[in-house]
């Protein structure tokens, strides 16, 4: 028996991207022209479960194969990692390393063990040009993902945190200085409710203990 990507993906909660990423990595195998066999499945199943650890692919591919020199890293250092972005890289660097974690992770993890804390510490301490280059990162890794086909329970709790973010700003239009880059939101009236919809929240409060 057989079972197709799409329906690995719904009961994983992952991006079909992700399954390529996780075979590129060598975690997986490519799937039979109609989908995985259980044992490939059950496969992808461990490799769900140490990803949410938030350990790099290359950590867990040494976890499986050569356990010996395996060092855990985290969400803590993937966390560590963005904010670098934030304070150094560019909006394409920025962008390539979001779009790399959705790649890896399922997006439930990234926005609860990385997003979410990264916009509490933005919204407690950071600056404005931090929240600025955040908010630009969303709003183009939303539009990404959007021409994927991806449905709203991936983009809007993503909305949900721009708009949480954008509260924190002196303008709902912003600009960077360094860049004069200028943040519209998207134009669609299906993901927009006019404000009345409550922010998504994760099942247990996430605290951030990062310095921005």
């Amino acid at each position: 028996m057989l079972t197709s990507v799409s329906t690995v993906c719904r009961m994983l909660n992952i991006l079909p991207m992700t399954l390529k990423g996780w075979q590129a990595a060598l975690l997986i195998s490519s799937p039979h022209e109609k989908g995985y066999s259980e044992p490939q499945v059950a496969q992808i199943r461990v490799v769900r479960v140490l990803t949410s650890s938030g350990d790099t692919l290359s950590d867990i591919y040494t976890l499986l194969n050569d356990s010996w020199h395996y060092r855990p890293s985290g969400w803590e250092a993937r966390r560590q990692e963005f904010i670098l972005q934030l304070k150094s890289g560019t909006d394409e660097t920025r962008s390539r390393f979001l779009w790399e974690l959705y790649s890896s992770y399922s997006p439930g993890d990234v926005r609860t063990f990385i997003l979410l804390p990264l916009t509490d510490g933005l919204c407690q301490k950071g600056s404005d040009i931090l929240r600025t280059r955040f908010i630009t990162c969303l709003v183009s890794h939303i539009n990404r993902l959007s021409q994927t086909g991806v449905g709203d329970s991936i983009t809007l709790p993503l909305l949900d945190i721009v708009k949480t973010v954008k509260l924190h700003l002196p303008s709902f239009i912003c600009r960077e200085p360094s860049t004069g880059t200028r943040i519209s939101m998207l134009n669609s009236s299906k993901r927009h409710d006019s404000g009345e919809r409550a922010f998504w929240k994760p099942d247990t409060p996430v605290k951030s203990k990062e310095v921005l």
